[in-house]
């Protein structure tokens, strides 16, 4: 089915409060998945991957394992980066306007590549981009330049499995210069390249997933009748 990007920031929206997301995490994480699909990069199909652990992370901790001027790495302890891009991505931004660039690294996180569509969100800030991970036997590496949402997506085919990959992505930020595309020292033609975002017309989503999202954000809706019902009823009332 196609919708339109406004209903998919609103659907996921509420699906995210409805799994238990704070109030602010679930604007933010709404918006990554609506510009990655924007994008023709399929944020509906990367939640659907997130929508199975989402409930378990609500609890977790993000831990700061090193930060100074330039540098910030922190653990996501498992989580996807729904619950954790928007705290790295808004400390690295002001780290590189404040000191021209910074870098920025976090560790045992999933769902990668919805970092991106919190990414086009920072565009406006007159800043190059640069993001790379690595899964068993890939590498992808992206890169927006200054005042353009649009991410240029490589992915190469790694010769041999990645030994030890601990599930991380880092992110190069820079305000004086625009930052390469590729990073590693494999000599090799991508074997995937994205640079144009879905022409406008309504974006194509799952059906499967829209109507589980759907569900997800109508147990909010019960949750406040039930509440509303109890108030209803004379509890918390001033009345006497």
């Amino acid at each position: 089915m196609r919708v339109s990007l406004n209903e998919i920031q609103v659907i996921c929206r509420k699906a995210f409060e409805g799994i238990g997301f704070a109030p602010g995490d679930c604007d933010d994480a709404a918006e990554m998945i609506a510009r990655l699909q924007q994008q023709g990069l399929d944020g509906i199909g990367a939640l659907k991957k997130a929508l199975d652990f989402l409930h378990d992370e609500v609890d977790r901790p993000i831990e700061t394992c090193y930060e100074d001027a330039t540098q910030l790495i922190l653990d996501a302890h498992g989580q996807s980066v729904l619950r954790c891009a928007a705290q790295a991505i808004e400390l690295g931004v002001a780290k590189a306007l404040r000191g021209g660039s910074a870098l920025i690294r976090v560790r045992h996180c999933h769902n990668r590549v919805l970092l991106l569509g919190y990414l086009a969100r920072c565009a406006g800030e007159g800043l190059n981009f640069c993001v790379y991970w690595r899964d068993a036997r890939q590498e992808l590496v992206a890169t927006f330049s200054a005042g353009h949402p649009s991410p240029a997506l490589r992915v190469y085919d790694l010769p041999q499995p990645a030994q030890g990959d601990e599930q991380s992505i880092n992110v190069l930020m820079s305000r004086n210069f625009a930052l390469l595309p590729r990073l590693s020292a494999e000599d090799a033609a991508p074997t995937f390249e994205h640079r144009q975002p879905t022409p406008a017309g309504g974006l194509q989503v799952d059906d499967e997933v829209w109507t589980q999202l759907k569900k997800l954000g109508e147990r909010v809706l019960v949750e406040s009748t039930e509440e509303s019902r109890r108030r209803g009823a004379g509890e918390g009332s001033d009345a006497r």
